[in-house]
């Protein structure tokens, strides 16, 4: 026996089991062959891999030898009898075929990494243990040398250090040595545990009892990591963790190919690969040996700046092909002595020495699907997302690639290489916390990919791999990071929700439809991929700041938010308005406009505004596409040709941070939100409302970040520091704030504050009309709340159950408008007449469904048309305000009733609820949110909407009931209560009427009760204050 030494291998073990568990794939049972693949072809590979050369060739060849020689001609009948008869017996000379059932274990646990017990011996070491581990969490076995139970459970403490891994840490002291340990906790006896989560002691328990040992730990872990709103809904799409990476196995041509070459092709490098290629497309990758990987690779990088551009797509697509082997992109993963040398010069001649327009067509798609092919093997998908350089050029790669418009199959190639990216994040991310992706990298590739699924209109191949890329880099994702920030800020659920609308899949992507079975496998493939990923933008689209466990709540509910307002206190020291003072003299709704910055992806292609706003005339221009810019080719085919202006109440340019007159969420409240909580203190209702189509800013402008909070949260905070300072101030002033939260859902109202019951259908509210009030929500849930955390946490509230709601069904989000009312009421009592006066007041905050989804208004209103992939809701609004801007509607009360225009309220419940607040008793704001680009189909007109809005004119007055002395509230209480009786005993005596008469009685009858309700709850509060 001859004993050769190799060399010496410096790569980890951990890397070199991963390698071996690739080849179990290629050197199975059934594929081992005494003579031409047995272990000399698998030591010769794995020799290349650790040492870059193999086994030398004598060896190599040693069985053919034999074989030709005489003595192996006249065995040969022989053996080859014998290895078939062991075939069909299960095994190969001794070698068993696993069966189920079989000890074997399975591939995944063959190679479990050993958890790590971490033993102390002093406080010193223990408190830096546990403040490494304050943010999840810690066991502490406290043991002894001399403790048998505490040897038992040893075996299973070491499992358990396995299973958790980074999420926590499992921790050992030694009692009889650590002296000052055991003297902080008082342990009297061992084995004693302690955990602690997120830096503070949770549990303690004594005994040897693994049961108890195994659950306690497990229960920690899961305090310690809650389970992702993801894992609790019904996603098939995202949550097969053993999804298939996209590659791209299919071989040219080789003569074809390598005659492009010209004299690079007589390499013996190249001819080397050919052969391999073409060895293991026709006997397969067992019959087959490794080429010198070293001298191609080296050819590869020096053809970089030998080969002519436009031919160097060839040794790329021959390398392309090598690498579906996993032994070849095993090899590359552990390149040496430069780490991905190979890998990393290509990507980087592409993307950096080679702008855009100068990159051939056929270089950029073999070198996306020679990235695809990279994910062959185990050891290249954490290379990719850990290695900067490697990561940093694939993700600029991806990002210029998605701008392709001419040529689809590199959108599809740039789609696989996303998922596979994606993909191999989520999975580090199903195994333990934090991302191998960088948030900045994913921030990138959302926006990239965000932008490709709004402008794809030719390919349903691209759409689908584009949809399930941005759902793996989605799911399970952070809920208070940078991704979900940008994907509500983009409103990314109805960018998705709107590729699977229509009366088909290729009806939107301008497809020819076809009745074939096909197509309606593809189509309802489709639907299925666009409402997993739906409802995985859902279950991330909930707000940090609503969840108080998140670490943007505090933040946001401590940060001040700077107001220049005074006090309610100070503006009126007494709490009443005169009768005369109570009546605005008429105003119109305010209408102020809103562009947004660039996103990443836009500044990273140079893309060019299209917006233009004068800060000193509030006028904003949409200006002409400009020809040289691509992402403005849709535009062009629209023949935008001139610029068109308007000019509103307020432009805000939050376009370009440097800009002198860049608009803040600061100064968006101080110009509009702070003066229209001055308005409520007045006695006034209002009503602010966002307008714009998806990835606008709607939801930033509302809502806006933990860092950057919105009109909302701004709101909230200012509203009860105002409180606050009021109460100081004028003591005899007291304030009552309740909210309610309801939602409009395909023509049906729903409380949001409402829990809901599983496995029964959701229960919808009914619309009432009041002489005095107007339309209202019967039964609609109203809650008190004392502090800015109470409102926030109904606000979760309300966003929790709406979001579930969405996730049981497809088109939710596209048709819901979520309506957020917050009711201040100010009770003045005078102390000397004990009389008091009351003034209410209704702060309405409505978040409307993207705007994209209804037909754009003309001047003259024409907005009729609805179909299935129109928001009904959003139709109407845009006739309601076409009506509302008519002149004629701004006619005197006493005008003649046929001289006024119907205004069609009641077409939709939206806008039945909102009838005080577009032409009544409200003063009301639109804010109209655009994008610095008009890359979506008919963006310009969109801006005729809030330009008739400003043309409506609303009548708001004070809502004050005048003084009123304790005897006669007592006496009006009395006198409806009796009134209600009569009612009552009214409509019970007329129950056998018409239908028609009964709800009319059954209307009234609520109306009375009502307003007893509100007697006697003002009657209680002021008697409450009184006696305070």
């Amino acid at each position: 026996m001859q004993k050769l030494h190799l060399g010496r291998s410096e790569l980890p073990m951990d890397v070199i089991e991963e390698y071996l568990d690739s080849l179990r794939g290629i050197y199975t049972v059934e594929a081992y062959d005494l003579w031409r693949h047995n272990c000399n072809n698998f030591s010769n590979d794995f020799a290349t891999f650790l040492l870059g050369k193999g086994i030398p060739s004598h060896i190599t060849n040693m069985p053919q030898a034999v074989l030709d020689s005489p003595f192996g001609q006249m065995i040969m009948p022989t053996l080859t009898q014998q290895i078939n008869a062991n075939k069909r017996g299960g095994n190969i000379l001794g070698i068993e075929q696993q069966t189920p059932g079989s000890s074997v274990k399975p591939q995944s646990e063959l190679h479990r990494p050993l958890g790590k017990v971490h033993t102390v011996s002093s406080l010193g070491q223990l408190d830096e243990l546990l403040g490494k581990f304050d943010k999840a969490c810690a066991v502490v076995f406290f043991t002894s040398a001399t403790c048998p139970p505490c040897k038992t459970l040893y075996p299973l403490y070491d499992e358990l250090a396995g299973e958790i891994g980074e999420r926590g840490v499992l921790i050992k002291v030694d009692t009889s040595q650590a002296f000052d340990v055991g003297s902080r906790y008082s342990i009297s006896a061992t084995p004693t545990f302690i955990t602690f989560l997120r830096g503070q002691q949770e549990n303690r328990w004594s005994g040897a009892d693994p049961s108890a040992l195994r659950g306690n730990v497990q229960l920690l872990v899961q305090m310690a990591w809650p389970p992702h709103p993801h894992q609790a809904l019904n996603l098939p799409t995202f949550s097969n963790p053993s999804a298939d990476y996209v590659t791209f196995a299919n071989s040219p041509p080789l003569p074809k190919l390598l005659a492009k070459m010209g004299t690079t092709a007589a390499h013996p490098a190249v001819q080397s690969i050919k052969a391999f290629i073409e060895s293991r497309s026709s006997d397969g990758p067992a019959e087959t040996t490794l080429p010198d990987l070293a001298a191609f690779t080296s050819l590869v990088r020096s053809s970089l700046t030998t080969l002519p551009t436009d031919l160097l797509f060839t040794i790329v697509d021959l390398l392309r092909c090598a690498l579906i082997d996993p032994r070849v992109s095993g090899y590359l993963a552990e390149e040496q002595p430069v780490p991905h040398r190979t890998i990393t010069s290509i990507l980087t001649h592409v993307t950096t020495t080679l702008s855009p327009t100068t990159c051939p067509y056929a270089l950029r798609l073999v070198t996306l699907q020679l990235s695809c092919n990279l994910f062959t093997t185990p050891l290249y998908p954490p290379e990719i997302l850990a290695y900067p350089p490697l990561r940093t050029a694939i993700t600029q790669l991806l990002s210029s690639s998605f701008l392709d418009d001419a040529h689809t199959n590199t959108r599809v190639a740039a789609a696989g290489l996303l998922y596979n990216v994606a993909l191999a994040n989520s999975r580090k991310r199903r195994g333990g916390p934090g991302d191998l992706l960088p948030e900045h990298d994913q921030v990138e590739l959302a926006a990239s990919v965000l932008e490709a699924i709004t402008q794809e209109e030719t390919s349903v191949e691209a759409l689908e791999g584009m949809l399930l890329g941005l759902g793996w880099l989605v799911y399970c994702a952070p809920l208070d990071g940078e991704v979900a920030d940008l994907l509500r800020i983009m409103e990314a659920g109805g960018v998705v929700l709107g590729k699977g609308k229509g009366e088909g899949v290729g009806k939107g992507l301008g497809l020819r439809i076809t009745a074939t079975h096909a197509w309606r496998n593809l189509e309802q493939r489709f639907r299925d991929v666009v409402g997993d990923i739906h409802d995985t933008l859902i279950g991330i689209s909930l707000d940090p700041r609503l969840m108080p466990n998140s670490a943007g709540y505090l933040d946001v509910a401590q940060r001040h938010v700077h107001s220049g307002a005074s006090t309610p206190s100070l503006r009126s020291r007494d709490g009443t308005v005169p009768p005369h003072a109570r009546v605005d003299g008429g105003g119109n709704v305010r209408v102020v406009v809103r562009v947004r910055a660039f996103l990443p992806r836009e500044i990273h292609r140079e893309a060019e505004c299209l917006i233009h706003m004068d800060p000193i005339s509030q006028q904003t221009t949409l200006l002409v596409p400009n020809d040289f810019d691509p992402a403005n080719a849709r535009a062009r085919s629209r023949k935008v040709l001139e610029e068109k202006s308007f000019t509103f109440d307020n432009s805000f340019w939050s376009h370009d941070p440097e800009d002198e007159h860049y608009a803040t969420q600061e100064d968006v409240y101080d110009s509009l939100g702070e003066e229209f909580l001055d308005h409520n203190f007045e006695g006034y209702h209002t009503c602010i409302f966002a307008y714009g189509q998806t990835g606008s800013g709607k939801s930033y402008t509302m809502m806006g970040t933990p860092d950057h909070p919105g009109l909302i949260p701004r709101t909230c905070e200012d509203l009860f520091e105002r409180i606050a300072a009021a109460q100081d101030e004028t003591p005899n002033i007291s304030y009552n704030v309740r909210v309610s939260y309801f939602e409009v859902y395909n023509e049906h109202v729903r409380d949001l504050l409402v829990p809901i019951i599983p496995h029964q259908p959701p229960y919808y509210l009914k619309i009432r009309e009041s002489p005095t009030e107007g339309p209202y929500v019967k039964d609609l849930t109203e809650v008190p709340v004392r502090s800015l955390h109470e409102i926030i946490r109904y606000m979760r509230i309300g966003d929790n159950n709406r979001t579930t709601a969405s996730t049981k069904m497809n088109d939710t989000s596209s048709r819901s408008h979520a309506v957020f009312t917050i009711m201040l009421k100010q009770i003045h009592h005078d102390l000397e007449t004990d009389e008091t006066t009351e003034r209410s007041s209704r702060i309405r905050l409505v978040d409307l469904a993207g705007s994209e989804r209804a037909k754009s208004t003309e001047a003259t209103g024409q907005r009729l048309r609805e179909g299935s992939n129109i928001n009904k809701s959003l139709t109407t609004l845009g006739r309601v305000i076409a009506a509302l801007a008519d002149p004629k509607q701004q006619r005197r009360p006493g005008s003649s009733r046929k001289d006024n225009t119907v205004v069609p309220y009641r077409d939709s419940i939206l806008t039945w609820l909102l009838k005080d607040s577009l032409g009544g008793n409200s003063k009301t704001a639109m804010i109209a949110c655009i994008a610095p680009l008009r890359t979506t189909k008919k963006r310009s007109p969109r801006s005729v909407t809030p330009t008739q809005a400003k043309r409506i004119r609303t009548r708001a007055v004070v809502n004050q009931i005048d003084a009123v002395s304790a005897a006669e509230r007592d006496a009006q209480i009395s006198g409806d209560g009796g009134r209600r009786s009569g009612r009552c005993s009214s409509w019970w005596a007329t129950r056998g009427a018409r239908e028609k008469d009964a709800r009319e009685a059954e209307e009234r009858l609520e109306e009375y009760q009502a307003r007893v309700r509100g007697l006697q709850l003002s009657m209680a509060e002021r008697s409450l204050f009184a006696e305070g």
